[in-house]
């Protein structure tokens, strides 16, 4: 079997959900669940990200806005994936695994990727957000707009 035959049915829709939007300080958060639509996210992922969101968003200053995104990705194996916006284009991230039965001990991940199809099409929708809500927007920057626009469906 080659290289190629291995990406052959290797696609299925997952289900992303917006579950809450949390604050940190002067961080707002929209926390979103993703994993495959009959298995759901664990209760103990979504609380798990949450947590390490609150302990590894840096302080907001005036490269950073207050507004950030998580991903609680039900996977293989649980993944937390912590994103905010600084500057005014660029979109950082920390990302942090564990275990596929442990999610007390969930670590950084060093070589940081950028994200499957799967989160990539959350994070898509945030560029999208992001753009239209606040560099690109006519009226001026409107970040509670961008807060309160949330995604929800199959990726």
């Amino acid at each position: 079997m080659s290289a190629v035959d291995s990406l052959a049915h290797a696609y299925h829709q997952r289900r992303a959900d917006f579950v809450s939007e949390e604050r940190f300080g002067d961080w707002r958060l929209k926390l979103y669940g993703l994993a495959a639509p009959e298995k759901g996210v664990r209760q103990e992922l979504l609380d798990a990200t949450r947590r390490l969101a609150g302990e590894s968003l840096p302080e907001v200053d005036e490269a950073r806005h207050g507004a950030a995104f998580a991903i609680a990705h039900d996977a293989t194996y649980p993944i937390a994936l912590v994103y905010w916006w600084q500057a005014e284009n660029e979109l950082h991230q920390r990302v942090f695994v564990g275990a596929p039965d442990d999610l007390g001990d969930m670590s950084p991940v060093t070589l940081t990727p950028t994200g499957c199809v799967w989160e990539l099409g959350v994070v898509e929708f945030e560029r999208r957000a992001w753009i239209e809500d606040v560099i690109g927007n006519p009226a001026g920057p409107d970040l509670d707009r961008y807060m309160d626009r949330r995604f929800e469906g199959l990726v």
